[in-house]
C-alpha cells in the first residue's frame, strides 16, 4: 500500500457547531460541502475531503466503546483503486499484525472496511463506486 491519504475524517461532539466553525473558516464555495444526517463534507482540489462525523459514531465504526479513553478523533482514509485492492490491503494488515474493525462491504459510498494498525488508529480503505 502507498499511502494515499484523500479524506481525512474527523470527530466532533456538536456536528452543528463544528460546520459552522469550519464554514467559516475554509475558503470553499457552497457547491464543494455536502451534508447528510450524520456528517458534513468539504470537498478540496486534488480529490482531498475533510469530513466532519459525530465522535459516538467514529467509536462504533471503530469497534470501541465511546467511554474507553483513546476513542479515535480522527480515521485517516485510503482511496484504493478497486474493491480487489481493498481486500488486498486487508490480507496484508493481518499479516503486519494489525486487525480489521470491519469487514469490507459494499454501500452507496462505495467498497470500504476499517482496520487498525499495531497502535490501534483506524484507517479506512475505499474504492469509490464505478460511475454511471
Amino acid at each position: 500500500m502507498k499511502p494515499s491519504i484523500s479524506i481525512i475524517t474527523i470527530g466532533v461532539d456538536d456536528l452543528e457547531r463544528a460546520f459552522a466553525f469550519y464554514r467559516a473558516l475554509f475558503d470553499i464555495a457552497d457547491e464543494q460541502i455536502g451534508a447528510g444526517e450524520d456528517h458534513v463534507a468539504f470537498f478540496f482540489p486534488n480529490d482531498f475531503s475533510f469530513v466532519l462525523f459525530p465522535r459516538e459514531q467514529i467509536a462504533q465504526t471503530a469497534g470501541k466503546d465511546v467511554a474507553i479513553s483513546g476513542t479515535p478523533g480522527f480515521v485517516l482514509s485510503h482511496q484504493a483503486a478497486s474493491p480487489a485492492e481493498v481486500d488486498d490491503i486487508l490480507r496484508r494488515v493481518l499479516v503486519a499484525g494489525g486487525a480489521i474493525v470491519t469487514e469490507a462491504t459494499q454501500s452507496e459510498w462505495g467498497y470500504s472496511a476499517y482496520f487498525e494498525d499495531s497502535e490501534g488508529n483506524v484507517w479506512e480503505l475505499m474504492a469509490q463506486p464505478p460511475a454511471n
